[in-house]
């Protein structure tokens, strides 16, 4: 049977800025939410084409482990994974995380899906990327997508990547696609959850 995997940028509801790569028999399909549109909603029709069995999304999944009471665990801003990670906080982000952990399990009730929590900036060091350049400079974009292409079996040449979004989508693609092939990376506590790459 054919495996269906997808990364997510997730971004806020309504900027525009959430993408999702599909990967689907070598050939990647790409998706952006609209400014000022409910970019859940747009996200939940796209996905619903594939129905993909693994999803990674670039944002926090779980929250720290004190405020669900599980012993062992003190930090009430940070899970072990985002202090080793050197992300933000799931608390920080709030609403952001709240509806991540929301459109993950619609995505594993609808399909039965396995959705993990991904963080395209730990995939951008393993592939060598320029950090100072990385997100910052769109002229470093077409490079950035060269580094990659390198490094997966995937044809992109039906792609026009332009802009980090995009690019972010695919990276998460990478880190889900490695660990559908158990060759990802993680961080953090299983219990507490969570970050691969």
């Amino acid at each position: 049977m054919e495996r269906l995997i997808a990364g997510i940028d997730y971004g806020s509801k309504t900027s525009g800025f959430t993408c999702a790569s599909v990967l689907k028999k070598n050939k990647v399909h790409l998706f952006q939410a609209k400014k000022n549109q409910n970019a859940d909603e747009s996200l939940k029709v796209f996905m619903e084409k594939f129905k993909p069995q693994y999803i990674g999304i670039d944002a926090p999944l779980s929250i720290p482990g004190v405020l669900r009471e599980l012993k062992g665990f003190t930090n009430y801003h940070f899970r072990q994974a985002d202090l080793e990670a050197k992300a933000m906080s799931p608390m920080f982000l709030g609403g952001l995380t709240a509806r991540a952990i929301e459109i993950a399990s619609w995505f594993k009730s609808e399909w039965g899906t396995k959705v993990i929590e991904v963080y395209p900036k730990l995939v951008s060091q393993e592939l060598l990327l320029d950090i100072k350049r990385y997100k910052k400079e769109a002229a470093y974009l077409p490079s950035a997508v060269q580094s990659l292409a390198r490094a997966v079996e995937w044809d992109l040449s039906n792609l026009n990547i332009d802009n980090w979004h995009q690019f972010d989508s695919l990276l998460a693609l990478y880190a889900t696609e490695r660990y559908s092939n158990n060759k990802a990376q993680s961080l953090g506590n299983k219990q507490e959850g969570l970050i691969y790459f």
